[in-house]
């Protein structure tokens, strides 16, 4: 039962987080108009892709990904998908932010829109290290779930 319950509250918290992060990339309610070139932006200056259309394409169809996996989460049947691409984009953009610290960049990540408050590398890498975490607990939950509801095909081709 508590197991369910801190379950509950990491899939809230991962959830809200990405949910926020993907709607704040996608509109810039300030200013009331679309937030993805700013995004672009912020993505071209860790200049880690070499693809100049690369950066518009992530601008565009990451943020949705991002509101799409949080609102699955709570949809029993995708939930270990959604889990598997908060965890995987976890990874991401941990591996994203330290590569931009240990290269001397001096960026926004852009992770929450274009007025995010500029944070040090060491907050952002603890954040992303947090999410990653509870990503990880989540995606474990689910694969554990899921492995109880497929019937063991060894078991029952030996009766």
């Amino acid at each position: 039962m508590v197991g369910k319950i801190i379950v509950l509250l990491l899939r809230l918290a991962v959830a809200a987080v990405f949910l926020y992060a993907g709607v704040m990339k996608i509109w810039d309610f300030r200013h009331g108009q679309s937030a993805t070139p700013d995004f672009t932006l912020a993505i071209q200056h860790f200049e880690i892709l070499r693809n100049p259309d690369l950066p518009v394409l992530l601008a565009v169809y990451l943020p949705w990904l991002e509101v799409t996996a949080a609102i699955t989460l709570f949809v029993k049947r995708l939930a270990l998908g959604a889990a598997t691409a908060v965890t995987v984009m976890s990874v991401v953009f941990l591996g994203a932010i330290g590569s931009a610290w240990a290269r001397g960049l001096d960026i926004s990540c852009g992770c929450f829109g274009k007025d995010e408050v500029s944070i040090p590398y060491s907050s952002m890498m603890l954040r992303d290290g947090i999410l990653l975490a509870a990503a990880v607990v989540l995606l474990v939950w689910e694969a554990r779930r899921n492995r109880a509801l497929i019937p063991n095909s060894k078991a029952e081709s030996l009766s």
